[in-house]
């Protein structure tokens, strides 16, 4: 377990030496283990929804002889947030992301939400620009042919533009090809499309190849 896959390594690149956080949907607790026998965080309070997830960490803490909080929650909603300032959410949808961070005044001593969603990246840094968090720093990490997004949101009343919103950074040539061929693939796959929808799948290929080159 001293080695983390590239997926959890770019959620680490995130994570400072004097972060209080919590890794929620732990899991086996491997990006929490990993944190603090590196001293990458100064305290990690580990915590899924799922109980036999939440022993799988457990046990795996045991084994590694640490010393890591757990706690059986649904997100945050049963965490003392008292000193936390960092929230870690990975390995989930934009869905379940916002239902954990809809309760605003959880919220009061987070400054740091780093996230990693499996779908609709629009929809979610929109929706963390409205409940006061703009996006710093974006990762994208492909891992087994599949595409991860690890974003990292800093409390401020800075706001994004639009095009950020839609499509991050555009700094990362592969994945800048990824996001525009993937577009295609659907173009090309599916010739019975109507061609309004076609047009929609045309227009954001020629947005995001315009803001490349800006």
């Amino acid at each position: 377990m001293n080695n983390l896959t590239k997926r959890l390594q770019s959620i680490v690149s995130f994570i400072d030496s004097n972060d209080c956080l919590v890794d929620v949907g732990c899991d086996h607790g491997l990006l929490s283990i990993y944190l603090i026998r590196n001293n990458l965080a100064k305290k990690v309070i580990a915590s899924d929804v799922n109980p036999n997830a939440l022993s799988s960490a457990i046990r795996n803490i045991k084994e590694a002889g640490l010393d890591i909080e757990t706690v059986l929650s649904d997100g945050i909603e049963s965490i003392n947030l008292n000193g936390i300032n960092c929230l870690v959410i990975a390995g989930m949808g934009t869905g379940t992301i916002k239902h954990i961070l809809d309760d605003s005044s959880k919220l009061k001593g987070i400054n740091k939400i780093v996230v990693q969603s499996n779908n609709d990246h629009y929809m979610l840094r929109s929706f963390m620009n409205s409940i006061g968090y703009y996006l710093d720093d974006e990762i994208y990490t492909e891992e087994r042919k599949k595409w991860y997004v690890t974003s990292c949101f800093i409390k401020t009343n800075k706001k994004n533009s639009e095009m950020e919103l839609k499509y991050g950074f555009l700094n990362d040539d592969s994945y800048n090809n990824y996001l525009i061929n993937s577009r295609q693939d659907v173009l090309n796959r599916i010739l019975t499309m109507p061609i309004s929808a076609r047009k929609v799948y045309l227009d954001e290929i020629e947005e995001i190849k315009r803001a490349i080159c800006k």
